[in-house]
């Protein structure tokens, strides 16, 4: 591959790595919060769906984690910025939670030329080869 050449790392965000990094934000190292700087870098594309984008704005919107919402708007509209969206054809596959099934059916889409899904709830997607935590994303994408 030429040096200049850029290697597009597609990866669809579970909605707990992007709180995670929500709640490290003064914790720059942590590793959430490096996953997001590489979304920001270019490191990483991230996949969205119009599904999961409405995830990511009614959980962190959720009064429990008490997130300033001007942030959160302002980080949603970036990081929607920085992604590819995609419309990905139903798969049928069944998940212990329905709900993650958005986020499988994103990673689909782009699982044959390495795209991944980062959770940090790799039980919620049994027998799924592109997923991983957000430590082996970090480890594979070399992001600290």
């Amino acid at each position: 591959m030429p040096k200049d050449e850029v290697v597009m790392n597609y990866v669809v965000i579970d909605t707990n790595v992007i709180v995670s990094a929500f709640l490290a934000l003064n914790r720059p190292e942590s590793i959430p919060m490096s996953i997001i700087k590489a979304v920001f870098t270019g490191r990483i594309t991230p996949v969205l769906t119009v599904s999961i984008m409405e995830e990511y704005k009614n959980v962190l919107a959720r009064e429990k984690f008490g997130f300033d919402q001007k942030l959160v708007e302002v980080f949603l509209s970036e990081f929607k910025s920085q992604a590819v969206f995609v419309n990905p054809p139903t798969s049928h596959r069944s998940l212990p939670d329905p709900k993650d099934v958005c986020f499988y059916e994103a990673a689909l889409v782009y699982e044959n030329i390495g795209g991944l899904l980062v959770t940090g709830n790799t039980k919620h997607y049994p027998n799924c080869p592109f997923s991983v935590t957000p430590t082996q994303l970090k480890e594979r994408l070399s992001l600290l």
